[in-house]
Parts: C-alpha cells; structure tokens; sequence
C-alpha cells in the first residue's frame, strides 16, 4: 500500500520553502567556492608542473645530448622533493625511454599519442590513469642549440614526460569543502530558526481563519473571526464574517436542494466511472479478439519480469505470425480472416496456463508469455508449451462453413539471457520468428545474438536494393540455349546482375528473396522484362531470331497489374509475343492456383510462351499442371548434374521427359555441363539444353559473337553427324 504523506499547512509550506531556499542558497555558494578553489588549485599544479618542466629541460639538455643516462636519473631524482610529482621520465629524439623515475606510483602509465608539434618547445599537456588515480601529465621537447655558419638554431635532441599527482589538490579542496559545509550549516541554522519566528508571527490571522472555517466546516455558522489590526487581513476577516452571516441566513434553503445535487452528482459520478472503464479497455484490450493489446501486454510483461527477477526465474516469450494468412484475406475477405483471428485466440487461451498471458498486437501477430520457468527446467517446460501449440493448430479452423488450416512460425526470446525488459525481449522474440520464416515457415526458432546481425544486413541490402533500382546499377547476361537435334541456337535465358559500387558482383540469390518480400521485385522485375525484350527486338534486326526467357516470381503473377507490365514491354520493345518466353516455378501452383491459371491463361492468348523452371523440386500437383497452359517443362539442374553417377537421377530425368511429352510441352535441360549429360538428354528425347556445356551466361555483344562462332560451328558438325553440344563454343 502507497504511503500518504500528510497535507502541509499554509504555515509548515512557507517554512520549507524558506528553508529549501536557505539550503540552496547556501549549497550553491558552497559548490562555487569549492569548485573556484579546485580549479585554482589544479591551475597552480600544472604552473608548478610547467615551471619545473621547463627547469627539467634546460637541466637535461646536456646529459641528452652526451646521452649520460646516470646524469639524467640524477637530474629526475632530485624531484622526489615534490610531493606532487608521480613520476618523470626522459626520452630520446625518437621518443624511446631513457631514464625513469617513479615516486608515488609502481607502474607507468602507457606514453599518449602526442602530435609531433610544428612550434619547438610547445609544451603540451593530458590527463592519464595510472593504479586507478587520475594524473595530469606535461611533455615537453628538450631543445637543443646547433651552431651553423654563426647562426644559433634550435632543435628537438628529446623529451621530458612529468606525471603530476592530484592527491594533494582532492585532498585541499576536501579540507575546503568540509569548512565550507560547518559554514553553510551554521548560516542555515540561523536562517531556520529566523524564518520560523517570522512566519509564525505573519501567520497568526491565517490560524485564525483557518480555525474559523475549520468550525464552518463542521456546521458551526455562529463562528466569528476576531478582528486584526494588519491592513491584508483585515478586509479578509470582514468578508469571512458576512459570509457566514449569510451562510447561516441561507442554510435552509441549501438543506432543500442538498438531497437532490447529491443524487446528480451520484448519476454523474457512475457515469464516468462507466466511461472511464469503457475507455481503459478501449486502450488496452484488443476490439476483435478481448485480448490484451501491445500496452497492456508491455504493462504486464515488466510486472512479470519483475517478479521474476526476485524469484530467479526465467520468462519465455513466444512471437506468433501465421504463414500466409493474408492470402485468406484477400481470397475469402476479411470478414472471415477476422472470424478465424477470433478462434485462434481462443485456441491459443486454451493452450496455455492460467499464469500464463497470450496478447494479440496486431494482424496475424500473437505473443505468449510463459511465466514461472525454473532456469534447470525451462528448455523442457518451454519445448511442451511450443508443441502445445503447434498441435493447437493441427486440426482446421471452420469458418463460414469452410475448413481453414493455418500453420504458425515461432519465434522464442527469453529472459534474462536474450533481455531483461519488455520491449526488447517482444524484439528479439520477433527476429527469431523471421529466421523461422526463411527456415521455411512452419517452424520454430530460438533467438541467438547473430539473428540481429543477419537482420541489419538485410536492411542494409533492401537499402542497397532501392539505390541501385535509382543508380542503374543492374544489368542482364544471357545464357544461350540449343536445340539438342541440330545445335543450333534457339533461345536465351536473361539473368539479373547487380554490380555495386562498394561490394562489386552480387549474385542473384543474395537479393531476389529480399526483392520479393520487400515488394522491390515488382520495379526490378519489370525493368528486366523490358530491357530483354528490347535486346531480344535488337537480335532480331540482326537476323538473330532467339527465343527470350525471363524468370517470373509467385509475387510478380499475384500482382494485378502484370499483365500491363507484359504488354507494355512488349510495346515499348516492338518484340514479337512468341519471341518471349515466361519462366515461372512450381511454388506459383501452391500459392493461388486459380489465379495463377487465370493469369498464365491470358498470357498465353497473348502469344507468350510459358515454361515450368526447376520442375520436379517443388510441390507439383499433376492435376494442376495439366490445367496450366505451359509450352516447355525445365527440368531442375540438380537431377542433371546427377546423370552421371546416380541411376535414381536418371530414372527421374526419363520421367520427367515422358510425362512432359505425354503433355505435349517440349522439354528443356538446365546446368548441362559434360558431354555425357548432353548424350543422355539426347537419347531420351530432350528436344533443348543449356549449361556450362552449351555456353556460360555472358553480355549481349559476347552473346552475339557466340552465337555467330556457334552457328558456323553447328552447320559444320551436322554435317558430319558429330555430337552437337559443346565443341569450340562450348566455354564461349
């Protein structure tokens, strides 16, 4: 229970402020003087300092320059009179000890990195510790003089380090202050003890008054004040006298009207308080859900990390994001996501303790509070907790009539070994459950101090990311692919390099992620369409007719404004439609399949061709994948590179190959790069490849010599019916 302080009368108020203003006073003209005297002191040390610095240097100067090291000690140890002095020590031209000597101190302080001065015998100065005590230390040149011609000149032959000890002057000045305190005291007391009388004195009417009313107070109109012959008080008492004539006058009248202003008032009073708790869980309840928000959640989070704290418990904290939860929104509306909100915070309640606390801040994001945790125990109470709830959301959500499954990322943090407040220990709860998003999502991950690293380079990226999107510091490379029968160029894939100023070359995997979950992959993906599609427009006024295969992220179909994009490079580009080949993967068929048909259906009517890229990598739904209006099916890289070692790779390879011809689509090979990789694809019917075999990526103009060398190259080997793969062009 809060201790109340008792209520200060007009008297006991003005003596303390008068003695608050005696205190002060008298404490702030202490400080000054003492601070005067502290500053006059040390100024006199560093004068004493310099003048026996300066004595030092035209003792030393001899000896300096005949390098006598026993003269130089001499010259030091005749300062052990100095009571202030720590230590001195004498060096050469270079700055290398020669001499020391110590008087209050065991070890030397390190020598500080003083400038080499352009003014000879500027003497400077600094301050060093040395076991703990604070030493203001003076360096200064010995100088020399050199005859020249008759000219006398002076010159640096070495320097003199002079270690000042501030003892004494801490010593002095606690001597003043302890004077400067009895002084201040006895002032102080006299001025209490003053104010007291006076005040006492001047507020003789005030108690008068006072006890008037009081008696006012209690129901006793007849009081009178008596009068007072100071002039301030006396209009005072007068008025207080009618006013309890005319109280007394009035008093029946105010007994009538008493009863009814007490029930207004009493209507009044439980109206506000309705109001009032209306509003505080307004302020700190969730409006969808009844659960604690982010204010109260902070509120009581420091409640718990307090009385934790105490108890020598630890506190986990649980960050909670669904995965995907906004693509129910957009395809179902947000009437049912906030209905399925509704159950998981209910699912969620059930699943952990009554000490325990679960908090929704906002969207998709829960934080629970696991309390109590015994710090031999807690891994195994916190890993229960975290299969509880996953398993919370083993079973789908019925909502609308719909079964609806969610999945969760979790992140955890704890206390105290992650943070000892609430706010950070939210922060770092929310870092882990990211990592557990680039895990895969569906996952859980404990908060590690490298987490916040990863997550600044990743801003620092996404920055970099919008720099070079304005710098144009992004360029395409081309990898060129053949038709296996004839090997004769048939198409290109375009690529994304990112050349930065400072770090050089980055590679695509480094920044695509970021680009999609950042929304910059729209910009820079529409960028790459284009200027493919004006290179490829570029080709073909050459006589070059090359397919262009451009890379299409899930985000990019989702967005509703792609197919604008297509048709705009397109026009801007003049290139044909069936010159332009869409690269999209097998995630956009788990991502919103009716979209994605939609769209690919209507690019499709366009005149694009579309291409499966990665296949047999992803979550491929066969029944989907005839539904899709694809033209070519790339098989991954990784089961090519397994051709030659790994009869399972093969055997998938065939398959592949079989189903995409039993499709009707054409398939295409990715990472050929031995010709026994590129024999097998023939033999099993893979109408294109590319690879390292084939051609690396490379610039349009190195792209053009290729294909011209690969051209000449291919009509050479048709002829004589050799292996059409790599050969001279091979590493082009």
């Amino acid at each position: 229970m809060a201790m109340k302080w008792p209520r200060l009368g007009l008297r006991a108020k003005l003596n303390l402020l008068t003695i608050v203003l005696i205190v002060a006073t008298a404490a702030g003209i202490a400080a000054y003087l003492v601070r005067q005297e502290l500053r006059d002191a040390r100024a006199n040390l560093e004068n004493e300092g310099v003048a026996i610095l300066s004595l030092l240097s035209e003792a030393g100067e001899l000896p300096m320059y005949t390098s006598n090291r026993t003269q130089l000690s001499q010259v030091l140890g005749s300062l052990s009179l100095h009571r202030d002095i720590a230590y001195a020590v004498a060096l050469d031209a270079q700055r290398t000890e020669l001499v020391r000597r110590l008087f209050s101190i065991k070890d030397l302080p390190a020598l500080p990195n003083y400038p080499i001065e352009t003014q000879i015998g500027r003497i400077q100065s600094t301050y060093v510790t040395a076991e703990g005590k604070r030493i203001l230390e003076l360096f200064a040149p010995i100088l020399g003089n050199r005859g020249d011609s008759g000219d006398s000149k002076s010159e640096t032959i070495g320097y003199v380090r002079l270690g000042l000890s501030q003892e004494q002057v801490e010593a002095r000045a606690g001597a003043y202050l302890t004077s400067a305190l009895l002084v201040s005291g006895f002032v102080v007391l006299i001025g209490i003890v003053l104010s007291l009388l006076l005040t006492r004195r001047i507020l003789a009417p005030v108690r008068n008054l006072t006890q008037a009313a009081e008696a006012v107070g209690r129901g006793d109109l007849r009081v009178r004040v008596p009068e007072t012959r100071s002039s301030e008080f006396e209009v005072l008492t007068d008025t207080f006298n009618q006013m309890t004539a005319r109280l007394a006058a009035s008093q029946a009248s105010v007994e009538d009207y008493q009863h009814t202003l007490e029930e207004k008032v009493e209507q009044r009073t439980r109206d506000l308080q309705t109001a009032t708790a209306r509003a505080y869980k307004l302020a700190q309840q969730d409006i969808l859900t009844g659960l604690p928000n982010r204010v109260l959640l902070n509120q009581r989070l420091q409640q718990i990390l307090a009385l934790a704290k105490r108890e020598h418990q630890q506190v986990a904290v649980l960050f909670l994001d669904f995965d995907h939860f906004k693509r129910i929104n957009d395809t179902l509306g947000h009437d049912t996501g906030d209905q399925l909100l509704q159950q998981v915070a209910q699912r969620l309640s059930a699943t952990i303790r009554e000490s325990d606390l679960v908090a929704r801040l906002g969207g998709d994001e829960f934080v629970l509070v696991l309390t109590g945790l015994n710090m031999a125990q807690s891994a195994h109470e916190l890993l229960q907790l975290v299969e509880r709830v996953r398993g919370a959301f083993g079973t789908p959500f019925i909502v609308n009539g719909q079964d609806l499954s969610l999945t969760v990322s979790i992140g955890v943090s704890m206390f105290p070994d992650d943070a000892i407040d609430a706010p950070n220990l939210i922060k770092q709860a929310d870092t882990a459950m990211y990592a557990a998003k680039e895990q895969g999502r569906n996952a859980y991950r404990f908060f590690t101090a490298d987490m916040n690293a990863r997550i600044q380079a990743r801003l620092q990226l996404e920055n970099a990311l919008r720099r070079a999107l304005a710098n144009q510091e992004f360029y395409l490379v081309y990898q060129p692919q053949i038709d296996m029968a004839t090997g004769l160029p048939v198409g290109v894939e375009a690529l994304v390099r990112w050349r930065d100023p400072e770090h050089g070359e980055i590679q695509p995997g480094e920044f695509i992620t970021i680009a999609e979950e950042s929304g910059l992959i729209h910009p820079i993906g529409a960028w790459v369409l284009e200027t493919a599609c004006k290179q490829g427009r570029e080709w073909a006024e050459q006589d070059m007719l090359l397919r262009i295969s451009v890379n299409v992220s899930v985000r990019q179909l989702e967005q509703d404004t792609w197919l604008e994009v297509v048709r705009n490079a397109l026009k801007v580009s003049r290139l044909a439609p069936s010159y332009l080949d869409l690269e999209i993967t097998e995630s956009v068929i788990i991502s919103n399949a009716d979209k994605a048909v939609a769209t690919l259906s209507r690019l499709k009517q366009m005149g694009v061709t579309l291409t499966m890229d990665d296949f047999g990598t992803g979550y491929s739904s066969l029944y989907y994948l005839t539904r899709l209006p694809l033209n070519n099916i790339k098989i991954d890289q990784k089961f090519i590179r397994g051709l030659d070692h790994d009869r399972n790779d093969e055997a998938i390879t065939h398959a592949i190959i079989a189903l995409s011809h039993g499709l009707g689509m054409r398939v295409i090979a990715e990472g050929v790069e031995t010709p026994s990789q590129f024999r097998f694809l023939q033999k099993q019917g893979c109408e294109e490849a590319q690879g390292f075999y084939i051609g690396r990526p490379m610039t349009a103009p190195a792209l053009k010599t290729w294909w011209e060398q690969r051209m000449e190259y291919a009509m050479r080997l048709r002829g004589e019916g050799a292996l059409v793969g790599g050969g001279e062009s091979g590493d082009a």
